[in-house]
């Protein structure tokens, strides 16, 4: 790719008087030409046009040395008498008196015009590399990116090779720019301190850069300053984000464990310690309830042990996905049979099509996430209101919506129900929940590519939670 500005692009002072000296001669050739084969007589508009030329290609000094070039060399060859610079009449003094002036003024005029022309276009190439540091830099996310941002841009923008180096160490004292050894250095500076160096190997035709050069330059270092800053400050933010999340599920946990894992563990030691007891002394009826108690909160125990290992898995991407066919039908009887093994008094209402098709999905994880939900849904039913299910199919999608009649959740907290640990007293958090049933819920459900969503129930009173699954086909 073509430099848009090279940085040297400085040409040598004496190219231009140079040019001032062959102007002139090939104006003597082409006026003498003209005048001997074309008959012109006014040969002075061929000198005029030669000190045009050299004003709009260099600048003033050598634009006024054409000028007098151009007037001594038209006295000298077609002002009678020829070949001196007598002049015999005075409209020939006034002609070529005319003629110096005119040629002054305009070498003057088109020598300012093409620096400032000259002067435009180097700021909109300037411009055009600033833009393009700007969007380069916008998408850059770290310190790596802004670098590779910088390298790039001063390499194609303005044809310089850059050479970037962060840290406190390396940042130069000066306030500005240093050049050295074919280098322009300048520091890359924030308020709080020294962020590092830039440097921009000068090509060997030059030896330093020009005022605008340096003005660019040093903007450009101001602009990968505030973009250094920028993704520092970002990833501060995120570690400590990251730190309070670490600790607010940290804070959860130990909450969550000391309350779901001693409750139980204290339920079973008190039981155990009644029949070791006590035993001999209890009737039969007595000694079959504690066993009972022993059970069910031992099985709680495995539940909530279950539910930390499950989210560990979903956590670190471990959880891997055994499909086979089940039906709608059998999952919710599953779930159903589970629940009321524990909750003997809780009351369903099932309703899956007879024509529904099975699923190609890994069964215990479906029923685990279905029973999740319908624990939540059963803590929250009033005793004398049934969970309800119902299935539908959805296109090449099959709804599964779990209904109760409990005190719902506000709006504003639907999607929060499903975070872990999310402590409020709604959602499975609500009568001894741990936080972790409908996050988990979502979790294998996402794995099969499927959404859990909280929805108001039909009746305006209570929740109803959606589970969408999609019909997938076993690849042969």
């Amino acid at each position: 790719m073509r430099p848009a500005l090279p940085i040297a692009a400085n040409a040598s002072p004496a190219a231009g008087y140079v040019l001032a000296f062959v102007a002139t001669a090939v104006a003597v050739i082409v006026a003498a030409a003209a005048e001997r084969w074309l008959g012109l007589a006014d040969l002075s508009l061929v000198f005029m046009l030669a000190v045009l030329v050299v004003a709009v290609r260099t600048h003033t000094g050598p634009a006024l040395l054409t000028a007098v070039l151009c007037f001594l060399a038209f006295n000298f060859f077609f002002i009678e008498p020829r070949y001196s610079f007598y002049i015999h009449a005075r409209h020939g003094v006034a002609t070529v008196a005319l003629f110096l002036a005119a040629a002054l003024i305009a070498g003057r005029l088109a020598s300012q015009l093409a620096m400032q022309v000259q002067a435009l276009r180097i700021a909109n190439l300037h411009a055009n590399a600033r833009q393009a540091l700007a969007g380069k830099l916008s998408v850059a996310t770290d310190a790596s990116g802004v670098v590779d941002a910088a390298e790039s841009v001063f390499r194609e923008g303005l044809g310089a090779d850059a050479w970037v180096r962060l840290g406190d160490d390396c940042a130069t004292d000066q306030g500005g720019g240093v050049e050295e050894h074919g280098w322009w250095f300048l520091p890359l500076r924030a308020p709080s301190g020294p962020l590092g160096v830039i440097g921009l190997k000068l090509p060997p035709s030059s030896t330093r850069l020009d005022a605008m050069q340096q003005m660019t330059a040093k903007a450009m270092a101001g602009d990968i300053s505030q973009a250094l800053q920028r993704t520092r400050l970002a990833g501060e933010l995120e570690t400590t984000r990251m730190a309070n999340e670490t600790e607010r599920l940290r804070s959860a946990l130990l909450s969550s464990v000391s309350h779901d894992l001693r409750t139980p563990l204290a339920s079973i030691i008190g039981a155990a310690g009644s029949l070791e007891n006590y035993g001999d002394a209890m009737n039969d009826a007595d000694r079959r309830s504690l066993l009972d108690a022993i059970r069910t909160e031992g099985e709680r125990l495995d539940r909530y042990i279950q539910n930390l290992l499950d989210m560990t898995r979903l956590g670190h991407g471990e959880l891997v996905l055994h499909r086979d066919w089940i039906g709608v039908d059998e999952l919710v009887g599953a779930a159903v049979g589970r629940l009321q093994r524990q909750h003997p008094a809780a009351r369903f209402v099932a309703r899956v099509p007879q024509e529904m098709e099975p699923l190609w999905v890994h069964p215990a994880l479906i029923e685990q996430a279905l029973f999740n939900v319908l624990e939540n849904a059963v803590k929250f039913s009033p005793p004398d209101a049934p969970v309800e299910i119902d299935a539908h199919a959805i296109g090449n999608a099959v709804q599964l919506d779990i209904t109760d009649h409990g005190p719902g959740i506000p709006e504003d907290e639907r999607a929060r129900i499903f975070d872990r640990f999310y402590s409020v007293a709604r959602g499975d958090r609500g009568r001894g929940g741990t936080g972790l049933g409908l996050a988990i819920c979502r979790g294998m459900i996402g794995a099969h590519g499927g959404e859990v969503e909280a929805l108001p129930a039909p009746s305006g009173r209570g929740t109803t939670i959606r589970i969408t699954l999609p019909r997938i086909e076993p690849t042969p």
